[in-house]
């Protein structure tokens, strides 16, 4: 049966402790950790035993160290390699397997949508990144997730597949945010670019995000699991019969939506 999970600053920035207990009490099986932005603590790399002594149950599911693998400034960019190689050097003492990261944007900070994103040159300059730190996940036990957006270089399911395509490693995986592949033109198409996802990809899909939105002055605006579009009963139908194992973080939800969401969706996969 599909876990669930939180990204662990949707909930507070907290102590090791206190996070491990809140996540618990909602009911959560684990999370999605980023420490700079979850946890109240300096960490250190070389020193990880009040993390695991505290996130062996809620377990981590996977640790952001997210980056712009195509930022143009380089410094920014090699700060950005290193520190995401130094998460899956301590992956697997933290009984983590995944380290993720998106697919980035030449604009640099922000990761914003420019045309040359989705020029077959960002293209190759990413698949060189991302096979650089899969060549570094083989050596340490531990797998890179790459997650697509439409503003950014993997704009479609199609751009990831050519990513695995061109890298053919079993350590590199994929986390699936169907809310990121849509925008204002296309979001009417959610379901077919789900499908796309799951047909291309479901051999190496580990993780789904799950997020609902609504259309609001021609925007796409993130709301309570439940409360928007996406047509949850029919997307984790597909999933338990796809990728039963896969772990379900929710992203982007927060304060009183929280509870609500996870009632929600522990439901329907209990078939309520």
């Amino acid at each position: 049966m599909n876990r669930v999970g939180i990204r662990a600053h949707d909930i507070d920035k907290m102590s090791p402790e206190e996070l491990a207990k809140k996540v618990s009490s909602y009911g959560f099986d684990g999370v999605q950790l980023v420490f700079k932005k979850a946890l109240d603590m300096e960490v250190d790399f070389n020193d990880l035993n009040r993390i695991k002594k505290h996130f062996t149950t809620p377990m981590i599911m996977m640790l952001g160290a997210y980056f712009n693998p195509v930022h143009p400034d380089s410094k920014v960019l090699i700060q950005g390699l290193d520190y995401f190689k130094k998460h899956l050097e301590i992956a697997f003492s933290l009984n983590c397997k995944y380290v993720g990261t998106e697919t980035g944007s030449l604009m640099g900070s922000p990761w914003g949508y420019v045309k040359e994103n989705h020029e077959q040159k960002a293209l190759e300059d990413v698949i060189l990144v991302i096979q650089d730190l899969v060549a570094f996940a083989e050596k340490k036990n531990s797998y890179v997730a790459i997650e697509g957006a439409y503003a950014h270089v993997a704009y479609s399911p199609k751009r990831i597949r050519e990513i695995l395509d061109a890298i053919n490693s079993p350590n590199l995986k994929v986390t699936i945010d169907l809310f990121n592949f849509l925008h204002i033109g296309n979001y009417q198409e959610r379901m077919e670019i789900f499908e796309e996802s799951l047909s291309l990809l479901k051999d190496e899909i580990v993780i789904f995000h799950l997020k609902d939105f609504k259309v609001i002055d021609g925007q796409l605006i993130q709301v309570g699991l439940g409360q928007g579009l996406m047509d949850y009963q029919r997307i984790i139908q597909r999933i338990q019969e796809v990728k039963p194992d896969a772990y379900l973080i929710f992203e982007g939800v927060t304060g009183h939506d929280i509870e609500t969401s996870l009632t929600y969706i522990k439901n329907i996969i209990k078939g309520k």
